[in-house]
C-alpha cells in the first residue's frame, strides 16, 4: 500500500506500492469514486463491479419560493389574522351601504322598478354590479364567507389559549423586584408572616388570582416570604364573546337568508290577508324554504291611524302610523288583537309581520 511515486520498491525482484489484496485471494478492484457505501463492503469482486452512480444533485429553491404547503400555511395565517377579519369586517359594513340606499328588489320591488325608470343609463351598469339586490349577490356572499372562516379561525385558538392561560398558576414572585419597572418598598412594624397575610387578603378582595404556596421542596424555600398573583383575563374573555357575538349574528343572517322568506303586500284598511303565496305582491323564499312551511295565520286591517308633522321643514310628512289587526293563528282559532307599530312586529309562531310603511288608496 502507499503511493507508487512517492515510496520505491526495497528490492529490485519486489513490486512497487500500490492497491492489491492484503493476504490469500483473487484480485479485487477498489469501488467506483465518490459512490454512497449503503451496508456493503469497502470493495468487491470484479466479477460483481457495481455500476457508477451520479451523485443526486438537490432541487434549488430561490429566495422566497414556497411549496404548496407552505403557500397554504401562509394564506390560511393571513386570513386568520385579527387584522385581516378587521378589515373584512369593514368591507361588509361598506358592502352594505348601497343596500340601504338603493332600493333592493327583495324588500321594495315597486320602489326598485321606480328607481329604474327614473335612472334608465344607471340601470344597466347597476344590474351588472348587482346593486338591486346586494345581499344576494357573489361579492358580498365572498366577503360574507371570507368573514366568517376569518373569525372562526381566529377564535378558536385563542380561546384555546385563553383557557390553558386561565387555568394556569400564577408565576411566582421574581426574585429581584428592582428589576421591574414599578416597585416600591415600605418599612413596616409587623412581622413578615402579618404582613403577607395582609397581602393575600387585599389581592383577594381585589379578585386577583394567587399563587398558591408550595408547603415543601426546594421550591418552598425558594418561594417562601413571597406572594404572587395576577388577573386581568376578564379583558381576553371580553374580547372574545364580542368576536363570538359577530358570529353568531353572522350565522344567524345567513340562516335566515337560507330557511326563511320575505314578502310584501299593500292591505288597505277594511281589508285582510291570508299567508300564502296567492296573496303576496313580492315573495323571495331562502335557497331552503318551502312553501309548505308557511304559517295558516290571516289578519283584518280594523283602523290606521296616522300622525303628521304639522310645522317645520318636514311639514305634511308622517310622524307616526299605526295599524289595528285582528288576527287569527290559525282557522277556526279565536280572534286576537294587536296594534301594529314601526319596529314593533306581531309575532305568529316563526313569523313576524312588521308595518313597513304607509300611503293612500283612492277609491274609485
Amino acid at each position: 500500500m502507499g503511493h507508487p511515486r512517492r515510496r520505491r520498491h526495497a528490492r529490485a525482484g519486489r513490486r512497487p506500492a500500490g492497491h492489491r489484496a492484503v493476504g490469500p485471494g483473487r484480485h479485487v478492484d477498489p469501488d467506483p469514486a465518490g459512490q454512497r457505501l449503503r451496508g456493503g463492503g469497502v470493495s468487491e469482486q470484479s466479477g460483481r463491479q457495481q455500476p457508477t452512480q451520479q451523485p443526486t444533485r438537490q432541487p434549488t429553491r430561490r429566495p422566497g419560493e414556497l411549496t404548496a404547503r407552505e403557500l397554504g400555511r401562509f394564506v390560511w395565517r393571513q386570513l386568520t389574522s385579527m387584522r385581516t377579519a378587521l378589515v373584512l369586517l369593514l368591507l361588509l359594513a361598506l358592502a352594505a351601504v348601497p343596500g340601504s340606499v338603493i332600493p333592493q328588489e327583495s324588500v321594495d320591488s315597486f320602489g326598485a322598478r321606480q328607481w329604474k325608470d327614473q335612472h334608465e343609463s344607471l340601470t344597466p351598469v347597476y344590474e351588472a354590479l348587482g346593486l338591486f339586490d346586494v345581499y344576494g349577490s357573489v361579492w358580498f356572499a365572498a366577503v360574507y364567507v371570507l368573514l366568517m372562516v376569518s373569525l372562526v379561525g381566529c377564535i378558536l385558538p385563542r380561546t384555546k389559549h385563553y383557557w390553558t392561560a386561565a387555568r394556569a398558576v400564577p408565576p411566582a414572585a421574581p426574585r429581584h423586584l428592582t428589576r421591574l419597572p414599578d416597585h416600591a418598598a415600605y418599612d413596616v412594624g409587623a412581622s413578615p408572616e402579618q404582613v403577607l397575610e395582609v397581602a393575600r387578603a387585599e389581592l383577594r378582595r381585589r379578585r386577583y388570582r394567587l399563587r398558591p404556596a408550595p408547603t415543601e421542596g426546594a421550591a418552598a424555600e425558594r418561594e417562601a416570604g413571597t406572594v404572587a398573583a395576577e388577573r386581568g383575563y376578564l379583558r381576553e374573555a371580553g374580547n372574545l364573546l364580542f368576536h363570538l357575538s359577530v358570529i353568531v349574528v353572522l350565522v344567524g343572517f345567513a340562516m335566515g337568508g337560507l330557511l326563511g322568506y320575505k314578502g310584501g303586500v299593500i292591505v288597505v284598511q277594511g281589508a285582510g290577508f291570508a299567508n300564502n303565496l296567492t296573496q303576496y305582491d313580492d315573495f323571495v323564499p331562502g335557497s331552503f324554504f318551502s312553501a309548505d312551511e308557511l304559517e295558516p295565520f290571516s289578519f283584518d286591517v280594523d283602523s290606521f291611524e296616522v300622525e303628521w308633522l304639522e310645522e317645520g321643514p318636514g311639514q305634511g310628512m308622517a310622524r307616526a302610523f299605526e295599524a289595528g289587526l285582528t288576527y287569527r293563528t290559525a282557522p277556526g282559532e279565536p280572534d286576537q288583537t294587536y296594534d301594529l307599530r314601526v319596529n314593533h312586529p306581531l309575532r305568529i309562531g316563526d313569523s313576524e309581520v312588521f308595518l313597513v310603511g304607509h300611503g293612500y288608496a283612492p277609491i274609485v
